[in-house]
């Protein structure tokens, strides 16, 4: 896998980046699949994904590490 960030967002990709921000939001993974017009399946895909790849563990970790990235 490559561990290289991209420049302009740091590691996560555009889709994470919506992900994580509805996540921030409070939104549930059923919530977040009908706002993107995605599955629950995916969004999961993509929450394991941004947990790996910020370095945290928690639903809440990933939030506040998205507040402190100025990303929320």
């Amino acid at each position: 896998s490559e561990l290289a960030p991209q420049q302009s967002q740091g590691p996560l990709s555009e889709r994470e980046l919506q992900v994580l921000r509805l996540l921030a939001a409070g939104k549930t993974n059923r919530a977040i699949a009908d706002e993107l017009f995605i599955s629950e399946k995916t969004v999961a895909r993509h929450i394991s994904n941004i947990l790996d790849k910020v370095g945290v563990s928690s639903r809440t970790a990933a939030t506040a590490w998205a507040f402190h990235q100025h990303l929320v």
